[in-house]
């Protein structure tokens, strides 16, 4: 939750809000006197003011966000709360996320409190999922003496390879004491705790093993995690012992982060002598062939013959198809392709480059009449092929046709009031949960609708999503909504670039989230990094204090343009690649250009060795037609010097259809 005095602060002064829509309208302006008082209240309740807060509260019981109000009092007086009022909450807000929120807060009170036979009540009233309160339920139950439920369900909640929530400790403590933890539960979970990367977890489990079989095994196996390269020596484990299979393939794998060829050619050494399981081997499988497959290894072919000669990893082969592609030779992609399983044969990746395969050959059916059969879908290859015959982009477009009366009938619903005084309040999460709780309750078609109304809204996140979750793929007003048009315009504009490329990227990256920041530290729109937005700042002299600027639509908009630029500019005018850095570094994209340049573009596309970062190229030039076409704007996917760069125009075989 926002700090009050942060949102009184931007109620006061009139702050420019994350989704600016929301400042005027219907809802914004009955509300205006009402949530004041209501954030005036909240700061009463945060204080202990009660006295304020009894003399300002009834006036906010028609106020959507009342419910919210009364879960703040109710957290701060849990102390002296009965099961009764708790109930008496639940009852009347179950249709907000607030009714489980309390019920947590209420189980976490009672156990404070030791008060077991209550706890047990609440959570036979209503259950509350995850292990913190399984844990809190089972020593209730401990302490009300049955012992026979709380400990039947202790093992499998010890035997994991992962700290457990402090809550479990005393279950624990008393199956172990009871005798009930033996030595085979103990290696089976220092096994696990060693996989999951938890060392030091294994090394407190290993004081439980208690046979010399176990002590001998968890040891070894503790040695390989620390040392995976004394698998070189063959004699360290053998085939009598089943768990020997499982270390060789984890010890293996670590191995290969540091040395991937040696690793590899110990995995065919050892993957049948130790009679490794199906699905570790399988698994193993995959990592090496997928990973080996994207160093793009001269004898990869021949690799890969060992690891997979039966063709049984569709992964595997769909990188041996890349291999082939980047030598352009055709006659092996043709062969690769047909190993493929029927369905992804049929996937328009497969068919466009087995199309390029057989014009490059000459063998097979007419590249152009099978090109032409991916038009009609909404994808990047489909795309392609429609550039590559001069024909019209098929969007599918199905739009919703939902009446006005509908949507207003929902927006005001008293979820959706709430949700859009939480958006006004900049209180994203707390709106997030309404929204999620609520789609639990809707059909397909009203998740729809929902969808249009956030989208009325401009939260244009949550209608994408929405579009999704209803599963209206088609519906292209929601999932390609053009927000900021003015700001893309304008920056685009002075950066000299395409404006609806700087638009796809904003979709691609953060669906129009403008406050949204991701693991790594990016912010908002364009998802820039403050360290990047600070150098492109003192370049272009942009206004930039800190990263917190980056949550400015306009800030962003203007500095990730000029970043975009600066790719452009770097590679030489090529979107593809400049695309391709904006995602993964211009340094990697330098790299791989210096490994692969000298392909034609779609080769070099399907080869790029990031999954996220291929989908990413392939997604946002493809966004772009979208919006272009519906803009009713000249389109092209490609500019005819990128077009020239296609592998069916410089194979030779083929001239533009």
């Amino acid at each position: 939750m926002k700090p009050l005095s942060r949102i009184c602060v931007a109620l006061t002064l009139g702050c420019t809000f994350s989704l600016p829509s929301l400042a005027a309208g219907t809802t914004v302006d009955t509300y205006a006197r009402e949530r004041a008082s209501y954030l005036q209240a909240k700061q009463a309740i945060a204080t202990g003011d009660w006295n304020t807060f009894e003399t300002i509260s009834p006036s906010l019981r028609d106020y959507p966000l009342y419910p919210y109000l009364e879960y703040d009092r109710m957290e701060q007086r849990l102390a002296s709360a009965s099961q009764n009022q708790i109930d008496q909450f639940a009852a009347s807000h179950a249709d907000t996320p607030l009714a489980s929120r309390l019920q947590r807060s209420w189980i976490n009170q009672l156990a404070r409190q030791q008060a077991w036979h209550g706890l047990l009540r609440a959570m036979a009233q209503h259950p509350i999922s995850g292990t913190r309160y399984q844990c809190l339920e089972l020593v209730a139950r401990l302490n009300t003496g049955d012992t026979a439920t709380a400990y039947a369900s202790a093992a499998e909640l010890w035997n994991v390879g992962t700290s457990q929530p402090t809550s479990c400790d005393p279950l624990f403590d008393s199956w172990i004491k009871a005798g009930y933890l033996n030595s085979d539960i103990a290696l089976s979970r220092l096994f696990k705790a060693v996989e999951a990367g938890n060392s030091s977890l294994a090394k407190y489990v290993q004081r439980y093993l208690s046979t010399p079989e176990h002590k001998s095994v968890g040891e070894l196996f503790l040695k390989v995690s620390a040392d995976p390269t004394i698998l070189k020596d063959r004699s360290l484990l053998n085939s009598a012992n089943p768990l020997h299979g499982r270390i060789a393939a984890h010890g293996i794998r670590d191995l290969a982060r540091k040395d991937l060829e040696q690793s590899f050619e110990l995995w065919l050494r050892d993957r049948d002598r130790l009679k490794v399981d199906p699905q570790r081997r399988a698994t193993l499988d995959r990592y090496f062939g997928v990973r080996m497959g994207k160093n793009f290894l001269p004898d990869y072919e021949a690799l890969m013959t060992r690891l997979d000669p039966d063709f049984q990893q569709e992964d595997i082969t769909e990188w041996r198809i890349r291999n082939a592609l980047t030598r352009l030779d055709w006659n092996k992609v043709q062969q690769l392709i047909k190993r493929l399983p029927a369905e992804l044969q049929a996937n328009e990746r497969w068919q466009y480059w087995n199309s390029v395969a057989t014009d490059s050959t000459g063998k097979g059916s007419n590249s152009q009449d099978s090109l032409s059969r991916l038009i009609g879908s909404r994808n990047f290859y489909s795309f392609l092929a429609a550039e590559m015959h001069d024909r019209p982009y098929d969007l599918k477009d199905e739009p919703a046709g939902f009446d006005s009366a509908r949507l207003d009938r929902l927006e005001q619903s008293p979820a959706f009031k709430r949700m859009r005084e939480l958006l006004y309040l900049d209180e994203t999460y707390q709106a997030r949960s309404e929204w999620n709780h609520t789609q639990t309750r809707l059909s397909d078609d009203d998740r729809h609708a929902a969808a249009h109304v956030a989208s009325r809204w401009g939260w244009h996140d949550q209608s994408i999503r929405g579009a999704i979750s209803s599963k209206r793929w088609n519906d292209l007003s929601i999932r390609f909504p053009h927000p900021y048009k003015a700001l893309f315009k304008q920056y685009a504009a002075e950066r000299g670039i395409n404006r609806t490329w700087a638009l796809s990227i904003a979709r691609q990256e953060s669906a129009f989230q403008a406050s949204v920041q991701s693991g790594a530290g990016a912010r908002g729109l364009m998802q820039l990094m403050p360290q990047t937005a600070a150098q492109v700042a003192k370049r272009y002299t942009v206004p930039y204090r800190s990263s917190n600027d980056l949550n400015s639509p306009e800030t962003n908009i203007s500095l990730g343009t000029a970043y975009l630029s600066q790719m452009l500019e770097r590679f030489n005018g090529n979107r593809v690649f400049a695309t391709a850095a904006y995602n993964a570094g211009p340094h990697r994209v330098s790299r791989w250009l210096e490994e692969r340049g000298n392909l034609p573009l779609d080769i070099w596309i399907e080869t790029i060795p990031f999954d996220e970062t291929r989908n990413y190229v392939q997604n946002v030039l493809a966004f772009g037609v979208i919006y272009d076409v519906r803009d009713q704007q000249p389109t092209r996917m490609l500019s005819p010097a990128e077009s020239a760069l296609l592998a069916l125009y410089q194979s030779g075989g083929a001239k533009k259809l």
